[in-house]
């Protein structure tokens, strides 16, 4: 066994099982010279899993940052990854368990638009009085602060740019609590409004001014970076104010390999469901800057022993905003570096344009630019602004996951999330919620079709299967003209299988044949699939894997798409 399974192996306990997969995935070379004494069972007594413990203390983790030109390139570099493995944070059922990177919401419960307004936030915002800026953002279009509100509680402070009031700060709040619904942790942000008079500097505090040294912050620093921000028409100034993350700062997130000083962090990332997954949402949300720099891990110390928590932040290049802009019209189509369109340019002596030239396209100082017509979007041609090693090794039952996640934020959670960033414009935010909706749809469309879509399947005691088909409840498909089951007897210390027999119906309700064990511990497996589909993917059975004990049968498995 290799130095890197045995790491794996160490720092694994019961309940985290799950990076088990990966060593198993390392070590299969070595895996079949053991002897059969040490084969293991496909389920354990506790499956399927639905929370994975950090059970290693990280405490003597230091801050380690990424570095963004090291970062990009390595993303623009490796954009030839080919999304062929399958997940391997995932439980028996395919479903991501609750973690320190994840926690599931949407689809796993139900959601009110009032949940969603509210999302992480657990204050009003900063309280009002004197705020003390600490340190303060110099570079770029619009200004940033660090301040400490009359309590003592840290916020960052974000600003709308000139002339184009709500669209960054706006669009940050809306996209936060939409990704908080989805199950990621994100920050508390907050819509506020603060006048000049109220800041006071701390002592202590630095300043850069451009081009120049660092040195102590002066009050006319304050005026010349707020000349820089959008204004109220009473002087004062819009904010997104985001509470700072409980914890550690130790550093930003990579989206591919694991962090090396992490005992916890056993799963290389571009194989982690949820960051292939963000790939979908970020195709949705138009949010282009998903990259390292826009997260953040922190290190949570609770009852003796700490732990990193994973976040996501800096949404305010998102749906029609480039935060310091409207998004230009490439946004979302292309790459920073396209080298391939830059040869077909210079083959065509310029006259072969991309398919954004001829994009009609909604713009509103409140909201900025984004496609005017969202029901014919392609997420498979969507691109943030430079390759993301997650998204590219998304495969089929990635998208898959994230689609049915998506497809239950209705048109009411959307609208929540939009009246919770205030644009004060009516018309851009109807239109928001409907070009969401419309790119939600369409994503819907291309992936809950793409595979078989049986769901939630579940066996009664009689013998009668049930289960859903996703594609066909979101009424993007027709149903098939059948559904065929072909039973086994399963042996779960030895993965072996057992024909039983073969049933199908004309409903998604099947009888199963006679002859289903029914002893405490039994297990059956069903190859489940449709037929005489349109769609030739459905006629690929799904493993459906129950086990019997306390006079019920229990879902234990789903294998959704095997390895390629």
């Amino acid at each position: 066994m290799n130095a890197a399974i045995k790491r794996i192996v160490m720092n694994t306990t019961k309940r985290s099982r799950l990076a088990v997969i990966v060593a198993g995935a390392l070590g299969v070379a070595a895996a079949l010279t053991m002897g059969a004494s040490a084969a293991s069972p496909r389920f354990y007594e506790d499956d399927p899993i639905w929370q994975e413990r950090d059970t290693e203390d990280a405490s003597g983790m230091k801050p380690l940052e990424v570095d963004l030109i090291v970062d990009l390139t390595t993303n623009l570099l490796a954009r030839s990854a080919a999304g062929d493995a399958r997940a391997q944070n995932v439980n028996t059922l395919g479903e991501v368990p609750d973690s320190s990177w994840f926690t599931n919401r949407a689809g796993r419960r139900p959601l009110t638009p009032e949940d969603v307004f509210i999302g992480p936030d657990t204050t009003p915002g900063p309280e009002p009085g004197t705020w003390t800026v600490t340190s303060s953002k110099s570079d770029g279009v619009t200004p940033g602060f660090t301040i400490k509100d009359t309590k003592g509680q840290l916020w960052f402070l974000k600003f709308d740019p000139p002339g184009y009031r709500g669209m960054a700060t706006g669009t940050e709040v809306a996209v936060t609590k939409l990704m908080w619904a989805l199950g990621y942790h994100v920050p508390e942000n907050h819509i506020a409004y603060m006048r000049r008079d109220q800041l006071v500097i701390a002592d202590g505090a630095k300043f850069t001014p451009p081009g120049g040294t660092r040195r102590p912050m002066r009050i006319d620093d304050l005026d010349t970076l707020l000349e820089r921000a959008d204004r109220e028409p009473d002087g004062a100034y819009r904010i997104v104010a985001s509470k700072a993350l409980p914890g550690k700062p130790i550093g930003r997130m990579r989206f591919f390999d694991t962090r090396p000083d992490d005992p916890n962090d056993v799963v290389p990332h571009q194989h982690r469901r949820e960051l292939r997954a963000y790939g979908v949402f970020a195709a949705w949300l138009n949010h282009t800057d998903a990259k390292a720099i826009n997260s953040l891990d922190t290190l949570i110390t609770e009852n003796g022993r700490s732990f990193v928590r994973h976040h996501l932040l800096d949404f305010g290049s998102a749906l029609g905003s480039a935060g310091v802009a409207p998004a230009d019209f490439w946004e979302g189509s292309e790459y920073l570096i396209e080298p391939g369109d830059m040869v077909r340019q210079m083959m065509s002596f310029g006259f072969s344009f991309p398919k954004w030239h001829t994009t009609k396209f909604y713009e509103a100082p409140s909201i900025g630019r984004l496609p005017d017509d969202n029901t014919n979007f392609n997420p498979d041609l969507w691109k943030p602004r430079v390759p993301n090693q997650a998204f590219l090794h998304a495969r089929a039952d990635d998208k898959f996951w994230a689609a049915r996640k998506l497809m239950t934020l209705k048109t009411d959670l959307l609208r929540a999330a939009i009246r919770a960033g205030d644009f004060r414009d009516p018309k851009s935010e109807a239109f928001l919620a409907r070009a969401l909706a419309e790119r939600r749809d369409a994503i819907g469309r291309a992936y809950l079709t793409a595979i078989n879509p049986i769901v939630d399947p579940a066996l009664d005691d009689d013998g009668v299967l049930t289960f859903r088909n996703a594609a066909v409840d979101a009424d993007f498909a027709k149903a098939p003209g059948g559904y065929r089951a072909v039973w086994f007897r399963f042996d779960n210390a030895t993965a072996t299988s057992d024909r039983i027999g073969e049933t199908s119906g004309r409903t998604s309700r099947i009888e199963a044949p006679v002859g289903l064990p029914r002893r405490a511990g039994a297990f059956v497996k069903v190859q489940l699939s449709g037929v005489g589909a349109l769609l030739p993917s459905w006629e690929k059975p799904i493993d459906v894997f129950f086990r019997y004990g306390d006079g019920q049968w229990r879902l234990a498995g789903v294998g959704r798409l095997p390895e390629a």
